[in-house]
């Protein structure tokens, strides 16, 4: 793949969908946002000059550091179709790709978005905003899907979706906060978000996506999850696994509107080993 040369379809780019769960009620902005607990402003260390910005990229490339490669590396898309999950299937690629940034791009956990949706809106349908969802997860953790073998490894998992799912997207009833398995705050407290950044400019969206972690947004009726950049001729847009067993992408217009409320999970809490997560068979980052 080379993300400086890269074409895709126009029906992918800049998509509206109202009805998928994001809540534009006015809280996600980066005022709200910086007043979140380990939450932090973009630190200068990972500033990128724009000049330098294909060159990162293309480094992304050879050695597979894009968050989108970490969320093929788990081997999922997640489908929350027909529901209205969106922020939390958003947020949880953002947390997938910090815990494996810090393991050395070795292993790998796949989250359960209706672990945190369960309390951001507990009426099941309506949707939340994405401060209140990443509020929760930092406050209290998530919970790991049983896929990939997650159930033998942690005391407590939870499906991922009451929407559609698919073979790597686990799915269920819907489960009020409630009947939750007892003692689940043992494992989400092991699997929480410590430390969050809030980007004020599109520059440092940039900045923060090319150093392999997600940007989570809220735009148009619909929360997503950015995390890889490619070039279509001179322009730059910013892809995103959407919750719909699909590849998008943003145009610089779309994703410039949508900064204010930004966020990106750089650190996780993590069980007292790496081991306590799937492991993908890949010690190396590709290089070929």
């Amino acid at each position: 793949m080379d993300s400086t040369n890269f074409e895709f379809e126009d029906s992918l780019l800049d998509v509206v969908l109202p009805d998928s769960g994001y809540v534009d009620d006015g809280q996600d902005t980066s005022e709200n946002f910086a007043g979140l607990q380990s939450s932090r402003e973009f630190p200068g260390n990972l500033w990128i000059d724009p000049d330098d910005w294909k060159d990162a990229a293309r480094e992304n490339d050879r050695f597979g550091t894009w968050a989108e490669t970490t969320r093929q590396n788990i081997g999922r898309f997640t489908n929350q179709s027909p529901t209205h999950e969106c922020t939390c299937h958003s947020l949880i690629q953002g947390a997938e790709a910090a815990y494996r940034v810090q393991s050395g791009f070795k292993y790998n956990i796949a989250l359960s978005p209706i672990s945190v949706y369960a309390e951001a809106n507990p009426r099941q349908w309506g949707g939340a905003n994405c401060l209140n969802v990443l509020r929760i997860a930092m406050e209290r953790g998530f919970l790991p899907e049983p896929v990939h073998g997650q159930s033998e490894i942690f005391e407590h998992t939870l499906h991922g979706t009451c929407g559609q799912g698919n073979e790597n997207n686990s799915r269920g009833d819907w489960v009020p906060l409630s009947q939750f398995p007892d003692g689940w705050k043992r494992t989400a407290g092991e699997l929480k978000p410590i430390e969050a950044i809030n980007p004020r400019t599109i520059e440092q969206c940039v900045c923060l996506i090319l150093a392999g972690y997600v940007v989570n947004v809220g735009r148009n009726g619909h929360a997503v999850p950015w995390n890889h950049l490619v070039w279509r001729g001179r322009a730059m847009y910013f892809g995103y696994a959407d919750s719909y067993d699909i590849v998008r992408y943003d145009s610089w217009r779309t994703a410039r509107g949508a900064v204010g409320g930004a966020s990106s999970i750089t650190l996780m809490s993590t069980p007292a080993t790496f081991e306590n997560a799937f492991y993908d068979g890949t010690n190396d980052i590709n290089t070929t």
